[in-house]
C-alpha cells in the first residue's frame, strides 16, 4: 500500500497542476481572444496516479454525423512541462479529443463542446491509462490511491453488505492503479475474505480483463487464498500459467522494480505461494518456453487430486 508520504506528493502534484490552471477556470466563462465566432479548449494530461505528462500530444477532430468515417484532425497542441494546454480559435461546434504519449496506448476520445468566445476548461484531467476503457476507477477513489484507514473502512462496508452489486464494487476498487501487487493484509486482517475471492475468480473465470487488470488480480487471488479455498485457486492458477499476454510498462515505476514481464509469472508466483513449489518456472519468459513446468505443474495437481480421493476411499 502506498505511503502517506507518496499520497501527499500525489495530492500536491495534482494541486500544483490545478492551480496552474486557475486563470482558464476563473476564464471559463469571460470571452476568448480571437475571432469572435470561436472559442477555446484547455485542459490538463495527467497520468494514472495524476501526475503530470509533460508534452502529450494533443489533436481535436469534428464531431462525426452517425454512420460517418472519423475526420482529419484540425488541430493539434503540445502539453507543456506541466501537462497543460490550450487549443485555440476553434470554429464553434463539437470535436473529439484525443491524447497520445508513448508507451501509453492510443486513448478512448473524448467529446467537448466549444462555444463562441468562450473558454471551456475540461475537468477532469485528461487521464493516460495503461490499460484503457471498462472496468476502471479513478486514483482517488481506488484502494491504490487511499490512506489505509479509509480502504479499510470501505472493505468493511462492502464486505458487510455481501450483494453481487458491493462485491462488484469493492473488485473494481482493487483494479490496479500502481502496478500488480498491492498490500491487501492491512485490508482484510481479522475479515471474512472469502467472498471477495469467489467474486475476482468469477471475473477471471467468466469476463474479459487485460493483462495487467487480470495480473493484479491473480496477485489477489494468490493472497487471499486458504485451505477452504485451495482447489478452486489452484485450477485457476494452472489455467493462468498458459495466459501469454505480456504486461504493459510502467511509465513511472522505478528502474528496476522487478515488474513481471507475463500474466503467467504473477500465475506461478502465486501457485508457489500456494504450494511451495515454483517447478523451475523461467521468469520474464512466455509460457510456450515454460511447458516443462506447466507440466509439472498440472502432474503434481493430478497427483494432489489422487491422494485426495484416496484418503475419501472408506
Amino acid at each position: 500500500m502506498s505511503s502517506f508520504g507518496e499520497l501527499q506528493r500525489a495530492g500536491m502534484t495534482l494541486l500544483a497542476g490545478l492551480l496552474l490552471l486557475a486563470p482558464l477556470v476563473a476564464a471559463q466563462q469571460e470571452p476568448a481572444t480571437g475571432a469572435p465566432d470561436t472559442g477555446w479548449v484547455c485542459g490538463l494530461v495527467v497520468d494514472e496516479v495524476l501526475s503530470f505528462v509533460a508534452e502529450a500530444e494533443v489533436t481535436l477532430a469534428p464531431e462525426p454525423e452517425p454512420g460517418a468515417p472519423e475526420p482529419e484532425p484540425i488541430a493539434r497542441k503540445t502539453a507543456d512541462a506541466h501537462g497543460a494546454f490550450c487549443v485555440e480559435n476553434l470554429p464553434a461546434g463539437f470535436y473529439r479529443l484525443r491524447v497520445q504519449k508513448p508507451p501509453w496506448p492510443m486513448q478512448p476520445p473524448r467529446t467537448v463542446e466549444v462555444r463562441a468566445g468562450l473558454i471551456n476548461h475540461l475537468t477532469p484531467p485528461l487521464e493516460l491509462e495503461l490499460e484503457p476503457g471498462e472496468p476502471r476507477i479513478s486514483f482517488p477513489n481506488s484502494f491504490d490511491g487511499m490512506p489505509v484507514g479509509q480502504a479499510r473502512g470501505v472493505v468493511e462496508r462492502l464486505l458487510k453488505q455481501g450483494d453481487a452489486a458491493s462485491l462488484q464494487e469493492l473488485a473494481r476498487r482493487l483494479l490496479p492503479k500502481r502496478g500488480v501487487r498491492l498490500d491487501i493484509d492491512p485490508l482484510i486482517k481479522g475479515l471474512d475474505p472469502k467472498p471477495l475471492l469467489e467474486e475476482l475468480v468469477r471475473q477471471l473465470e467468466s469476463g474479459y480483463l487485460p493483462p495487467l487488470k487480470t495480473a493484479r488480480y491473480v496477485f489477489l487471488v494468490g493472497q487471499l487464498s486458504d485451505s477452504r479455498t485451495r482447489d478452486p485457486v489452484v485450477r485457476l492458477l494452472l489455467r493462468k500459467l498458459r495466459d501469454s499476454r505480456p504486461l504493459p510498462s510502467s511509465p513511472y515505476a522505478p528502474p528496476g522494480g522487478g515488474s513481471t514481464a507475463y500474466v503467467s509469472d504473477e500465475a506461478i508466483q502465486a501457485l508457489t505461494r500456494l504450494t511451495g513449489k515454483d517447478f523451475n518456472w523461467k521468469y520474464g519468459k512466455p509460457p510456450a518456453q515454460n511447458s516443462r513446468a506447466i507440466e509439472a505443474a498440472n502432474t503434481w495437481w493430478r497427483q494432489e487430486i489422487e491422494r485426495q480421493d484416496s484418503r475419501r476411499r472408506p
